[in-house]
């Protein structure tokens, strides 16, 4: 009975010290969380607006962006807890998550375009280029 007890307090201790240092690089890199949750968010509302206006609203596609965001800031907090644990690898979230941003923006860029909230030349040239590449 009092292995069981200690061997419990040890691993609440263990556990509570985990999620302690969790919470500390989340509040610490907060920025990047949001960055992430902003792009992320913008482009499902957008992806949402285009479908409704096309009327091929699928709620299942809908709730892609709940969980690409969940994906997306689980990818970012196991390359930050990497960075904490060996400092020479300091460039690893940025080196994985400026793709992933990029294309989110990409992605902003092509549905507000779709939408008619932004026009020029810029605005067609990226995304012939992105469809070039889709037909590949």
């Amino acid at each position: 009975m009092k292995t069981t007890l200690i061997i419990l307090l040890a691993a609440t201790g263990l556990l509570g010290g985990i999620y302690s240092e969790t919470i500390d690089m989340v509040v610490s890199e907060k920025w990047q969380f949001i960055s992430v949750f902003l792009v992320v968010i913008l482009d499902a509302l957008l992806g949402i607006s285009r479908a409704l206006v096309q009327k091929q609203f699928e709620t299942k596609k809908a709730f892609k962006g709940v969980f690409m965001l969940a994906i997306f800031w689980a990818i970012l907090a196991v390359m930050l807890s990497i960075e904490k644990g060996f400092p020479f690898a300091s460039f690893l979230s940025e080196a994985v998550l400026l793709p992933i941003v990029t294309f989110q923006i990409i992605s902003i860029i092509k549905n507000a375009h779709l939408l008619g909230f932004i026009s020029g030349s810029i605005a067609e040239r990226i995304l012939s280029n992105i469809d070039k590449h889709k037909e590949q």
